[in-house]
This record gives C-alpha cells, sequence and structure tokens, in this order.
C-alpha cells in the first residue's frame, strides 16, 4: 500500500492551536521521565486516609529528592475519589486499566496485573502508554516521594513507578 493511501485513510486531527488555553504546550521529554502512581497517605486520620494520586517527573532524579511536581504534572486518581483503602491498588483481581488525564492535556493509560500491590520492589506489574511513548510499571517501596506540606502527617507514597521503555 502507498504510503498516500495510509494516510488519506487516517482520521482528520482536530488539534488546538499552539496558543490555545486549552492545551500547555510540552517541552521535549527526556528518557528518564517517570509517571508515579501513588496515593496521599494522611497518616493523623485514624483510620488512614488515602487518596489515589499520581505525579509526572520529567526525569528519574527529581522523584528521588521530595521535589514536588508541575502543578500539569498532577492528578488524583478518578477511581478513588474520597474512598479508603488500606492497599494500593484494591482490589487487584486481574488485569486491571486504567487512565489518567493530566490537567497538560497527555492521557497517561496503564494496565496493572493481578497482585499487583503485593508485588516485591521492583518487579514488573504492568505497563503503560501515554501517546508517544511506551512505559513498564513496576513496584515502589511505598517510600516517601514527597511531603504534603498543607497538612500535619501527609505524604505521598511511591507504589508504583513506571519508566519510559
Amino acid at each position: 500500500m502507498l504510503l498516500s493511501n495510509i494516510i488519506a485513510a487516517l482520521p482528520a486531527l482536530s488539534l488546538p492551536a499552539e496558543d490555545s488555553a486549552s492545551r500547555v504546550k510540552l517541552a521535549r521529554r527526556d528518557a528518564t521521565e517517570v509517571i508515579y502512581i501513588s496515593a496521599f497517605y494522611f497518616s493523623i486520620l485514624n483510620p488512614p486516609y488515602y487518596l489515589s494520586y499520581a505525579a509526572y517527573y520529567p526525569t528519574t532524579t527529581l522523584g528521588y529528592n521530595l521535589s514536588l511536581p508541575g502543578a500539569n504534572d498532577e492528578v488524583l486518581g478518578e477511581w478513588a475519589g474520597r474512598s479508603l483503602w488500606d492497599t494500593w491498588p484494591t482490589p487487584c483481581t486481574g488485569n486491571t486499566h486504567y487512565e489518567l488525564s493530566f490537567p497538560s492535556g497527555v492521557l497517561f493509560q496503564f494496565d496493572l496485573n493481578y497482585g499487583a500491590a503485593s508485588a516485591s520492589p521492583g518487579t514488573v506489574v504492568g505497563g503503560g502508554w501515554n501517546g508517544f511513548n511506551a512505559f513498564t510499571c513496576r513496584r515502589d517501596s511505598g517510600r516517601v516521594l514527597y511531603d504534603v506540606v498543607e497538612y500535619t502527617g501527609a505524604y505521598v507514597a511511591a507504589l508504583i513507578n513506571c519508566t519510559r521503555v
């Protein structure tokens, strides 16, 4: 098949203008970019309170020095709302598909395998795609990604990290 036939068969794309207020212009991404599938953890409440959360970092290094993500690089997970949970993700009864829409306009889709919440740190537990690159998702250690300074005793725990393939 000729390239021109393939191009003609593609649906017309309606992309916003670069100056559109509805989208943020994205910078070129580093090969070490990472998305943390995490939880806001409020330890001062009894029982502890968790909110599902994801944070994007343009380099892996930023995820290890307690840096805050940019305003367009964090999102609450749609699957949790304000529910209580003890493990993440809960329940994980099979290959579970999730989608996160960041304020930048990037949609991150990922699948987690059965047992992701109880896997050993470093174990591959799924994979993802952000429309630009493929990601491998591994169980993280639950370490503190950063402290939530607005709330005493609150922090973000790194539960799954998804790095570029």
